[in-house]
């Protein structure tokens, strides 16, 4: 059974989080791949898919409308049951963890400009393969440390390019447009066609870690209005930043899955729901297309996506 690829495009800053952190040199880090790259992790992106497929449906471990309690079957059967039963079966299918894939940055030229690398590519093309999906992705041009290819020559001055308040040489070779979903939905929004800049690996950590958003908060005492707790600090991936991930579709298909609904006269109520041709695949794929709320924030404008 094939996998799903699905593209992830901030639509404002986000905050997948990962709690409190000494470490960190911020006070609320957001959640980093293994190079320490920002990502969202695939419990982040379950969850969120789940909260929205489940839209009202339960309250607790219970199916809180009998008359949906097909709908509930097909939550249950896609996701699995909730954690007090995790138990009895798992999920259909299994979330990738978001690897980034290209992120905006400040360009002295153009004023902004989506900044990738060979590693990044190479993320996508990691998930193509293991899941399945073909992609077309282009040939980068190749760049030392200290250069960059870019897509037009409007995002540079004398051959220089400045990006993130950091100078890169120019490469002779142009870096390729990226004709891909996220892309294509940035120039419905900007009325624009995006530039495309590709530097090296070893550049590619300081130009990301520039282009995140650290914010400074304080609570205030209500009735004086100055700083009860604070300040701290959050950080924020910027709108527009282009993830890859993906689900794979591992075959368990369940044909009936047992339902919970709100308890009669201090008695447990369940029943045996039947999932006639039921694809737990192409049922995910369609609760997680869209909008979506990923992480924290969300109260204060933070935590919208498009899956696409």
């Amino acid at each position: 059974m094939p996998g799903r690829l699905f593209w992830v495009l901030a639509l404002t800053s986000i905050h997948p989080g990962v709690g409190r952190s000494e470490a960190a040199h911020v006070d609320l880090p957001v959640q980093r791949d293994e190079f320490g790259l920002p990502a969202i992790w695939a419990t982040s992106l379950k969850g969120a898919v789940r909260a929205k497929a489940e839209g009202g449906l339960f309250a607790g471990p219970y199916c809180v409308d009998v008359g949906k309690k097909d709908e509930c079957a097909k939550v249950i059967a896609a996701f699995g049951p909730k954690p007090e039963y995790a138990s009895e079966h798992s999920s259909a299918v299994a979330f990738l963890d978001a690897k980034l894939f290209a992120v905006p940055a400040r360009s002295l030229r153009g004023v902004w400009i989506y900044v990738t690398s060979p590693l990044l590519l190479g993320f996508a093309k990691l998930y193509s393969q293991a899941l399945g999906v073909p992609l077309s992705l282009p040939q980068l041009p190749t760049v030392g440390e200290g250069e960059v290819a870019l897509s037009s020559g409007r995002f540079a001055e004398n051959n220089v390019a400045v990006i993130n308040e950091m100078k890169f040489k120019v490469v002779g070779e142009q870096a390729p447009a990226l004709n891909l979903p996220p892309f294509d939905k940035v120039k419905q929004i900007t009325g624009s066609e995006p530039g495309f800049a590709v530097v090296s690996d070893q550049d590619l950590p300081r130009v990301v870690r520039r282009s995140l958003l650290v914010q400074y908060r304080v609570r205030l005492k209500k009735e004086t209005k100055t700083v009860e707790t604070g300040p701290w600090s959050e950080e924020y991936i910027p709108p527009f930043t282009v993830f890859i991930t993906g689900i794979h579709c591992n075959g368990r298909v369940r044909e009936a899955v047992r339902v919970r609904l709100p308890p009669k006269d201090d008695k447990k109520n369940e029943e045996v729901v039947e999932l006639k041709n039921f694809d737990p695949c192409a049922y995910v794929e369609s609760k997680a297309k869209g909008p979506l709320w990923i992480g924290g924030k969300e109260t204060v404008g933070k935590g919208l996506v498009e899956i696409l």
